[in-house]
């Protein structure tokens, strides 16, 4: 598969996204090593000292509820997975392996539904604006292999010229 600028797209963002998850990674690491809640409780009184914005109140309330060891660990192995599975997808689609394409679209397919689900139930700009750029990333790639599909196919139709 060309690296066009679509592709190239891409591979920014999922290397991006993997950078982004394994720096959330390592913060609800060094959360858990410290005390999650503890934490949790410094980082929301940060925000509330440093924010006079509606949004402060809201996030500072969610740390804190969310803010328990066993969520902690859970966001710091789901992120820590994501990361490398990201690392993955942007490293084969600029490598362009042929099973890259697939890989982004099986994996970033799967999780529409749920983030479908979420958008219906949760409604926000940022899962709105994710679900279709996730969208946008799996109809490209299908698109694109298609098209190199089919430029194969006639390559393979034309008899060989002796």
């Amino acid at each position: 598969m060309k690296k066009d600028a679509g592709v190239q797209a891409i591979i920014a963002y999922k290397l991006f996204k993997a950078v982004a998850e394994l720096l959330l990674g390592v913060a609800a690491s060094y959360l858990v090593l410290r005390g999650a809640e503890a934490g949790a409780a410094e980082l929301a009184q940060f925000i509330l000292e440093h924010f006079a914005r509606h949004w402060a109140l809201t996030a500072a309330t969610l740390i804190v509820k969310g803010g328990t060891s066993s969520h902690v660990k859970a966001i710091a192995v789901l992120a820590y997975g994501d990361a490398v599975l990201s690392a993955v997808e942007g490293i084969a689609l600029r490598a362009q392996k042929w099973w890259a394409p697939w890989l982004v679209v099986i994996a970033t397919g799967s999780l529409l539904p749920w983030e479908l689900w979420e958008l219906m139930w949760r409604p926000t700009w940022i899962r709105f604006v994710l679900f279709i750029l996730n969208v946008a990333v799996v109809a490209y790639l299908l698109r694109a292999v298609a098209r190199e599909h089919k430029q194969l196919q006639r390559v393979d139709a034309q008899p060989e010229r002796p």
